[in-house]
């Protein structure tokens, strides 16, 4: 059978992982249903003129910090977690909150008007 040839390497801890997956986005499909999590903030930005869109920026980030989270945790369930990708983990998402910060400071300073004494 090729069904059975497919998963013949797979164990009760993928199955784990799979079932861990599932109910984290059930849970994140039922609070986008109630009001409580509103996912379409993840992927988008209001721009000045008051009208929403795709942002880019956000989308990525958020396709990021998906896979690398995927990844992340299935190290940890395989054991295979090592203190490098921790750092990588950790870090690539701390900086790029940091530039993101700091573009956010830069393009205030560019929109204030100049004030006459």
């Amino acid at each position: 059978m090729i069904v059975s040839e497919f998963f013949k390497d797979y164990g009760p801890h993928d199955a784990m992982y799979i079932l861990m997956l599932l109910v984290v986005l059930v849970c994140l499909y039922r609070g986008h249903r109630a009001g409580y999590v509103n996912l379409w903030e993840l992927v988008t930005a209001t721009d000045k003129a008051g009208k929403t869109r795709t942002d880019a920026r956000k989308f990525y980030e958020c396709g990021a910090f998906v896979v690398a989270t995927v990844a992340f945790s299935y190290l940890v369930i395989m054991g295979k977690l090592t203190e490098a990708y921790l750092a990588v983990y950790i870090g690539a998402f701390v900086t790029a909150r940091i530039f993101r910060d700091r573009e956010q400071r830069l393009n205030r300073m560019l929109d204030k008007p100049e004030v006459k004494p």
